[in-house]
């Protein structure tokens, strides 16, 4: 038996994998074909970092659509990346198919936190009964300067969440780049944090995100993106974005290009009251 080396640290030892197709934002039919990997031919060795284009990157904690990161069966943790006093973990591995989640379970994977905000993995082989299963990446650097003070600004009055859609718009169609801040009509807003009906913020399928926003203290904060559909409030998933809590009470958020025509909700509502006492007309508004 050999002696196990207390020394080996596999922050500093590990494979460098960066293959651009496993980025969660490249869909299949963005091209009309899948690629067709699949990590089960891969013959993995020892630890891995991720990278996408030389940027780094981690595996996704958040469920994607199936036919994503240029397989079929799209493989995330089941739950969140350590932090660095954790040490090495074992995360459980799921695979998305249609609109199910977790659908595949793979065996799990050991995960270490390491100093420079990087992850490595120790990856290994997927269940072979999960078709064309593929490890996706996703790309969260820190920005180059703070979104609260570099933002674009957003304002539509289509996308109030008490719009409903006649022209069914479509934010797949954007070229999503940075930061934005959401106005309705001038007034700062938010995205809802929860559902909003099909048909409602001008297209069929409205995008919210299902967690609260952060604290001024939590900095960039990911939040998961939900799509509502006619079956339910958050049928399937759109990729994650980011989001900052700013001072002067808004937010910022990095918007980024949806998997399907659908549209990022501006929580804004208007109820018009008209009240016959004493002759008053009375507008009520509220965010």
């Amino acid at each position: 038996m050999s002696a196990i080396d207390t020394d080996y640290d596999p922050c500093h030892n590990y494979n460098i994998l960066d293959e651009y197709w496993r980025s969660t934002r490249n869909y299949w039919y963005h091209s009309g074909y899948m690629s067709g990997k699949d990590d089960t031919r891969v013959e993995w060795h020892g630890w891995y970092r991720l990278f996408i284009n030389g940027s780094s990157a981690q595996m996704p904690e958040w469920c994607f659509g199936y036919m994503l990161c240029g397989g079929f069966s799209s493989l995330w943790l089941g739950d969140p990346h350590p932090q660095p006093e954790d040490g090495v973990v074992t995360r459980e591995v799921y695979g998305s198919v249609n609109d199910q989640c977790s659908y595949y379970r793979s065996d799990p994977i050991q995960v270490k936190a390491c100093p420079g905000n990087y992850y490595v993995y120790k990856l290994k082989s997927p269940k072979p009964s999960i078709p064309l299963p593929v490890y996706c990446a996703v790309s969260f650097n820190p920005p180059n300067t703070d979104p609260c003070y570099d933002y674009t600004s957003v304002d539509d009055l289509w996308r109030a969440t008490d719009n409903y859609y006649i022209t069914n718009m479509c934010d797949y169609n954007v070229n999503w780049n940075g930061w934005y801040r959401l106005f309705y009509d001038g007034q700062s807003v938010q995205m809802p944090e929860s559902c909003v009906g099909s048909g409602m913020c001008g297209t069929e399928n409205p995008l919210w995100i299902n967690s609260p926003h952060p604290h001024l203290e939590d900095g960039v904060v990911t939040r998961q993106v939900c799509v509502s559909t006619l079956n339910d409030c958050c049928d399937y998933k759109s990729h994650p974005i980011r989001v900052k809590a700013c001072p002067g009470n808004y937010y910022v958020y990095e918007f980024v290009r949806p998997p399907l025509c659908s549209s990022y909700c501006a929580g804004k509502h208007i109820f018009i009251m008209y009240m016959l006492w004493f002759g008053v007309f009375i507008l009520f508004s509220y965010v």
